[in-house]
């Protein structure tokens, strides 16, 4: 009983990272997400690293910062609207997953 009691204590005094986030970065990422889900349905020609940074960037609240460089013609477009998507609502640039610095880094 007390490894119970101790356990909830500790699930209670140390919250997950995505209940500390506040309303408007779960809204953000809600529509991130769901603009995210529309195109990735629809757009079999995604490349699977584009497709993948963009996954780990909402399964972590949108909270990671992962590098989603578009790599192709699909993922330029995808990018660009998801941009448009994501100003239109008030977010900041800085929100969106995308950079190519990694990749760039590596090609020099």
């Amino acid at each position: 009983m007390k490894k119970v009691f101790f356990g909830l204590a500790l699930q209670l005094a140390c919250p997950s990272p995505l209940a500390a986030l506040d309303a408007w970065s779960l809204e953000k990422c809600s529509i991130y997400a769901k603009a995210w889900r529309s195109y990735d349905a629809g757009l079999p020609d995604l490349s699977t690293g584009f497709r993948a940074s963009n996954e780990t960037f909402i399964a972590a609240g949108c909270q990671a910062r992962t590098s989603a460089c578009p790599s192709n013609d699909a993922d330029h477009e995808v990018a660009d609207q998801l941009n448009w998507i994501m100003v239109i609502e008030g977010a900041p640039g800085s929100f969106l997953p995308f950079s190519c610095r990694r990749h760039s880094l590596a090609a020099h």
